[in-house]
């Protein structure tokens, strides 16, 4: 089958695996992927040897026809049938201009541009499953209501972005996926960038030689889904029918808590348990102090994540993958695979985050 894809966000790590999952599933599409001109060096070495039916095109999702050429946007909508929006500043320490700027003007502007391709069949927008801020208890997949509080002008403006979306669900064939904490491949352990549950592993790894504490006593879970999980599951439901006018939590069904999620990793990193609880309060005060965080590896807004009392509700992700064989391998499943390529990687500066 061939379609003609306008994907935003390469060269990043989840557009650059699923353009290579879509290549390999429709192989006769085109694909027109936005780029920003300082990346286009970037963009060409991944797609190298180059295909003739890749087309990087350079333009800026914060600017009016995404700062491309009237040209290039005509034959754009008269060629779109699937787009995917997942170009996005994703930063937990950014100010709120430069993040609304981008994740919350730029996606109005390419639901601007999409509304006017007649052809489109799909448009498959990447939220966040954080868009509920610091909401606890369950939180469901359609739901979009707005939290007492944010945690970050990362997760505002997504939120403020997704309603956008969301509001145009009635005029566009429409997918909303919203993933967890993202890692690296569960087979390979391969990720673009340590952050997340790696501050973590550079934690242990820098207090090796000690006895290892626990980060105050929570009984909360901690949301991650590997990035291969993700590929998979938005490759279907941005094709096949059940997946339109829909929202998926993509992410485990069975998410470990966050003390087995880091004693797995403590025993896989270190070959110990944690043996001891540092108080959480006293470990804030330690990560406000720059050097002491940067010496540890762990940046002190991280902490939030790993004492959040939500469950996120999979069970429209569960029942529409029902029968597709796809399907989130358990942590306990990949946290080897993870920790190896950390192991294997630890002093790559590019992938480093902190």
């Amino acid at each position: 089958m061939n379609h003609t894809y306008f994907i935003t966000g390469y060269p990043g790590f989840i557009a650059s695996k699923l353009v290579d999952a879509l290549q390999k599933k429709y192989p006769s599409s085109t694909f027109y992927l936005l780029i920003l001109k300082h990346e286009r060096e970037l963009a060409e070495r991944k797609l190298a040897p180059q295909l003739d039916n890749v087309f990087l095109i350079e333009g800026d999702i914060t600017k009016q026809d995404l700062g491309l050429s009237s040209n290039m946007i005509v034959e754009l909508y008269e060629r779109v049938t699937h787009s995917v929006h997942l170009a996005a500043l994703y930063d937990l320490t950014i100010a709120y201009e430069p993040a609304h700027l981008c994740n919350v003007i730029g996606t109005k502007n390419v639901l601007t541009f999409v509304s006017k391709c007649p052809n489109l069949k799909r448009f498959c927008y990447f939220s966040t499953a954080y868009v509920s801020g610091d909401e606890k208890g369950l939180i469901l997949e359609n739901d979009i209501s707005m939290p007492n509080r944010f945690r970050n002008y990362y997760e505002q403006t997504k939120h403020e972005a997704e309603v956008l979306v969301r509001d145009m669900m009635d005029q566009l064939p429409i997918t909303i996926i919203r993933p967890g904490i993202i890692v690296g491949d569960s087979k390979t352990g391969e990720t673009l960038k340590f952050d997340g549950p790696y501050f973590m592993m550079q934690f242990i790894k820098r207090l090796a030689m000690f006895p290892i504490p626990y980060i105050g006593k929570t009984s909360s879970k901690i949301h991650l889904v590997p990035v291969d999980f993700i590929i998979e599951a938005s490759l279907f439901l941005m094709h096949d029918r059940i997946g339109e006018s829909k929202t998926y939590h993509v992410l485990s069904p069975d998410s470990p808590s966050i003390q087995k999620a880091y004693t797995l990793l403590c025993q896989e990193l270190s070959g110990k348990k944690p043996s001891w609880t540092l108080n959480r309060k006293v470990a804030e005060r330690c990560l406000s102090i720059s050097y002491i965080s940067k010496w540890l590896g762990v940046p002190l807004e991280t902490l939030s994540y790993f004492s959040h009392d939500a469950i996120y509700d999979t069970s429209q992700l569960v029942k529409d993958l029902e029968g597709s064989g796809i399907f989130c391998r358990t942590f306990e499943e990949y946290v080897g695979s993870m920790v190896h390529y950390y192991k294997n990687n630890a002093k790559d500066k590019n992938l480093i985050r902190h």
